[in-house]
């Protein structure tokens, strides 16, 4: 599915630094045969919806990954390279770089079962509706109970459910909580330039959207646990691209995994 604007001005931008803490070089280290970060590239280059996809890093190897599977490489500064730089610090350097970005997608590489079609409909949302921002969630049904810090006489309460009319799973509707996936945003409202926004610059601010994804899709990537999890699910739920023939159920051969270009 094609959205009807012109991609002009439409850029995906993954954050891939160097120096992560939990898996070293995790973004380029191979998952399912594949980098990471290549799960992710993949999935934007083939959503046809984007005028460029870039990749900011400070690394020359996943510089060398980020290019072999077609996407530009924007090699952020030192400031932004430190384990306290955020995100947001982060697309402003590369927006101030690329005055004639209009609309940015910030994708998660640690996110390996995106789809194309996930960023197609999130797109068209945010244009349909005119939105300044639309953002990737899950729905969980998971029951909250407030935290007693150690050492507090406080008893803990039910935050979401009535414990004397537990609901039953088919008779409640969840909780979506974002997934980390995707951030669509527009460039006046990260760089603080939309009128109506009178706060701090953000991803998730303006006119706000979410797009809702299944919970097959939802996998993040933090620490050596998750790993062989996000392994099993990518092979059955991830994206392998329109030329390899695979969609979404499809686990791949030994062949396909083969095809991966040398870096």
């Amino acid at each position: 599915m094609r959205t009807r604007s012109s991609k002009k001005g439409h850029i995906a931008l993954i954050l891939a630094r160097g120096g992560s803490k939990g898996i070293p070089l995790k973004n380029i280290k191979k998952l399912a045969g594949f980098p990471l970060i290549v799960w992710v590239l993949r999935a934007a280059i083939d959503s046809k919806i984007f005028e460029s996809v870039w990749v900011s890093t400070d690394h020359d190897e996943i510089e060398k990954v980020a290019k072999s599977w077609g996407a530009k490489v924007h090699r952020r500064s030192e400031k932004v390279s430190r384990d306290c730089s955020t995100s947001l610090e982060t697309i402003q350097e590369f927006l101030k770089n690329h005055p004639d970005v209009t609309v940015v997608c910030n994708i998660q590489a640690t996110s390996p079962c995106l789809h194309p079609s996930h960023l197609q409909e999130a797109l068209k949302k945010m244009i349909d509706k005119k939105c300044d921002s639309v953002f990737s969630v899950v729905r969980r049904y998971q029951f909250r109970w407030k935290e007693v810090r150690k050492g507090s006489n406080i008893k803990t309460k039910p935050e979401n459910l009535d414990p004397e009319n537990r609901p039953r799973r088919q008779d409640w509707d969840g909780e979506l909580y974002e997934n980390g996936s995707f951030y669509f945003a527009t460039r006046d409202l990260i760089m603080n330039k939309t009128g109506r926004l009178k706060k701090n610059r953000c991803l998730q601010g303006g006119k706000v959207a979410y797009f809702e994804m299944e919970p097959q899709h939802s996998v993040d990537i933090d620490v050596d646990i998750d790993w062989p999890v996000a392994e099993l699910k990518v092979q059955r739920y991830g994206y392998f691209g329109r030329e390899r023939g695979a969609t979404e159920g499809c686990v791949p051969t030994s062949a396909t995994i083969q095809q991966t270009p040398a870096v």
